[in-house]
Order: C-alpha cells, then sequence, then structure tokens
C-alpha cells in the first residue's frame, strides 16, 4: 500500500539548506513545494524549521500532513564512511558494541560525539568475523537540526549521507527514461561533481569529486579542459569496473557551466532532474533534496 502522507527531503548546507515535499500515490510522485532555508545559525534555526513546516506542509490537505516524515541528507564531507572488520554476531545491540569497537580503533579517538550507522557486507577472511559497511557523523553536525525539527513537531525517520538521496533519484529517472543500459549520471552542485550509476550486478556505483568554481570559467579557460577531464576519466572508471555496461551513456545535470563544451567521443546528455516530478525548476542543491524525498517513499 502507496503512503499518501507528505515526504519532505532537506540537503544541509554550511549555510543554506534546501527542501523539497513530495506527495507519493500509487499512480506517481510529485513535488507539492520547494524551500529554502538559513542553517548557519543555530540560534534562528527552529524559528527557520517552523516558517518551512508552515510554507510547506500547512497547506496541504489534512491526510497529506498527516504522518509526514523527514529525510536529512549530509554533505559528504562531514560524513566518514569506512569497511570494518568486526565480530560476526547475530545480535543487534552486540553487533553495534563490537563495531563501535572498531570505529574508535580504526579512528583513533573516542566515538561518544560520533553518530553512526552500520550493516554487514559479507563475512570476513578469519572464521568469526564479518565485514560491516559504517557511516559515522558528528553529533555536532546534526544535533541542532534534530532538536529544531524535534521542537518543530517534524518527525525525522531518516538521515543519511546526500549522495544515497541521489541514487534514490536515480533508479526513478531510469524507469522514468528507460534507457537501454544504466546510465552514468554526473551532477555538478556545491563544487562537487556527483557520480552515480549501477552495475550489472545490481550494487550501486557512488564517487564524489572536488571541483574548482566551474561556473566562474570562461570558454578558453583551463577550467573547462579540467572538467572534460573529470568526466572522461569517470566515464572510463565507469565502464572498466567490474559488472560495466560497455554501451552506457552519460547524463548530465546540475550547475554546469553554459558554454560548457563537453568530450565529442562521449554520448553526453542534458537532463532535467524534477521535469518527471512536475518541476522543471529544481536548482542542483533542490535536485538532491528531492532524492531524499525519493529515498524516504521508498
Amino acid at each position: 500500500m502507496m503512503r499518501s502522507s507528505a515526504v519532505l527531503g532537506l540537503a544541509l548546507g554550511r549555510q543554506t539548506s534546501h527542501a523539497v515535499a513530495i506527495q507519493p500515490s500509487s499512480a506517481t510522485q510529485q513535488v507539492v513545494s520547494l524551500h529554502t532555508l538559513a542553517t548557519d545559525h543555530d540560534d534562528h534555526l527552529v524559528e527557520s524549521i517552523k516558517t518551512l513546516k508552515a510554507d510547506m506542509l500547512e497547506p496541504l490537505p489534512w491526510y497529506q500532513r498527516w504522518m509526514t516524515s523527514v529525510v536529512i541528507g549530509v554533505d559528504d564531507d562531514t560524513v566518514i564512511s569506512k569497511t570494518l572488520t568486526a565480530a560476526d554476531v547475530d545480535d543487534p545491540l552486540e553487533q553495534e558494541a563490537m563495531v563501535g569497537q572498531a570505529l574508535s580503533q580504526a579512528l583513533n579517538m573516542d566515538i561518544s560525539d560520533l553518530l553512526f550507522d552500520f550493516s554487514k557486507k559479507d563475512v570476513g577472511t578469519q572464521p568469526g568475523d564479518a565485514h560491516y559497511q559504517v557511516t559515522a557523523c558528528r553529533q555536532s553536525t546534526l544535533a541542532p537540526i534534530l532538536a529544531a525539527c524535534h521542537q518543530a513537531k517534524l518527525n525525522v525517520s531518516v538521515v543519511d549521507r546526500q549522495q544515497h538521496g541521489l541514487q534514490a533519484l536515480y533508479e526513478a529517472l531510469v524507469a522514468y527514461h528507460q534507457p537501454d543500459a544504466w546510465p552514468l549520471w554526473l551532477h555538478v552542485c556545491a563544487g562537487a561533481l556527483m557520480v552515480t550509476g549501477k552495475r550489472t550486478d545490481g550494487e550501486d556505483y557512488q564517487q564524489r569529486l572536488s571541483l574548482t568554481s566551474p561556473r566562474q570559467a570562461d570558454a578558453g579557460d583551463l577550467s573547462y579542459q579540467v572538467l572534460c577531464q573529470h568526466i572522461e576519466h569517470a566515464y572510463h572508471a565507469y565502464l572498466t569496473q567490474p559488472g560495466s555496461h560497455s554501451d552506457a551513456s552519460v547524463w548530465l545535470s546540475g550547475d554546469w557551466p553554459e558554454a560548457m563544451r563537453f568530450p565529442a567521443q562521449i554520448a553526453c546528455h542534458s537532463i532535467n532532474p524534477g521535469a518527471p516530478f512536475g518541476c522543471e525548476n529544481l536548482n542542483a542543491p533542490a535536485t538532491v533534496a528531492l532524492g531524499l524525498a525519493l529515498r524516504g517513499a521508498q
């Protein structure tokens, strides 16, 4: 049964954050509202979240406001991702203790200030061990926004990396466009190139590369050459990794320079990620917020 309550995706930024609310239905998922808020001053954060709630949710019918869930996405720069080896146990509490101890040793620090989540990947090479994929973030990064949402009576259901939100959006876009092979999606946002794809074995493919102000480049500037090199590197890395798609195309979205000339030898196609969801004017960070909302609707 498809949920009828709205889902709100909130992409946290260092100074400005972007929120998108979607209304899932049995037929489609549509953007119902957008919002931008300043998140660089903790003193005003509660009022900002209350304003967000009023602007985005109060105009909706009561049945769409009921049980609204919020998915918060943190910048990948604030997240620690590691594959760790710990004891292979079934009890969740024992797993958490074992993984926490392994994380503390790997980082050589007290993890009392960290929020972390994990999932077991596979059995370790030594008997009784397992490999765990661990994602951690400092509580100080999340505590203000979580407290503000609590005071505004917004239910935060998921906290995740922003790129995981893009993965959810990528899969929805593939279902909409139905390409012959899983494409490579390159989304430029907040000075980073966010790379998303899917291997033939079903495993997600994600990379993130820092960029240097591509919008400030002129047509003959080296930055264009650097961006083309990033595209070529990302494309060839995608084709040469295990389970690759030999005929994959490249999707482009986000803050690419307007006069950008893309590599002629690669089939590049500009896409509008918000169009299938009834919103053609999404900027690059709002696109991430849309992905987070879709992540929460799964």
